[in-house]
């Protein structure tokens, strides 16, 4: 197989709010980040589709971020002070089930207590997570159908409320896409669907020897 280094920007994924877990003594919220479904994407580099593949386990995901205390931001905005309505609960990001849950504690200000209000109401139930990916297992398919990348290694920088969850193929760009990371990838080409069947099984044979 072939490697490479390419720069991504930071991506988005649909998440959930689960309304029902709030507590009010601390003015918290439990939050299901990531499910790792499949998603089609749009590479506008090589003009194709392809289907990502989050792997959701302890060796692909890295969460020293999140349990870090990384920001809960109002819809992906992180231009301003103000755009910070929480943060996620230092070592409260974990993997269960292939989902990826935390805890969010959320801003006591008076002027993000409407927001706060809806999300303890559950009328706000959205959220999206923001990550950068670090290295791709990708399968190439030449006979018309989309490419996998099969994501080995990521790492969420950021969880923000929204009021419609991100589309699965769009892009959360920060700077005019100027904020760029290194990920390496590694390509394989399949020459026909029985090939690139074979191809995902290797990949899942490989990842399933790492975990």
């Amino acid at each position: 197989m072939n490697k490479n280094i390419t720069s991504l920007p930071k991506f988005g994924r649909a998440a959930e709010v689960r309304a029902a877990s709030f507590n009010q003594k601390d003015n918290s919220v439990e939050v299901v980040w990531t499910t790792g479904a499949t998603v089609r994407r749009f590479d506008w580099r090589t003009d194709r589709f392809y289907s990502e593949v989050l792997v959701v386990t302890p060796s692909a995901v890295r969460l020293d971020r999140l349990n870090a205390g990384a920001p809960f931001l109002n819809t992906h905005s992180d231009s301003d002070l103000s755009d910070v309505i929480g943060s996620v609960v230092p070592g409260s990001a974990k993997l269960k089930g292939g989902k990826g849950i935390a805890r969010i504690r959320l801003s006591n200000a008076s002027s993000d207590a409407d927001i706060v209000s809806k999300i303890r109401d559950g009328i706000i139930r959205n959220v999206s997570v923001g990550y950068i990916i670090h290295r791709v297992e990708k399968t190439e398919n030449v006979d018309g159908a989309d490419d996998e990348w099969r994501v080995v290694d990521w790492e969420p920088l950021e969880i923000s409320a929204v009021p419609i969850p991100a589309d699965a193929g769009s892009q959360i760009r920060k700077n005019d896409d100027r904020a760029q990371m290194p990920c390496e990838f590694v390509s394989g080409t399949a020459t026909s669907r029985n090939e690139a069947v074979l191809a995902r099984m290797r990949c899942r044979q490989r990842m399933a020897g790492l975990n």
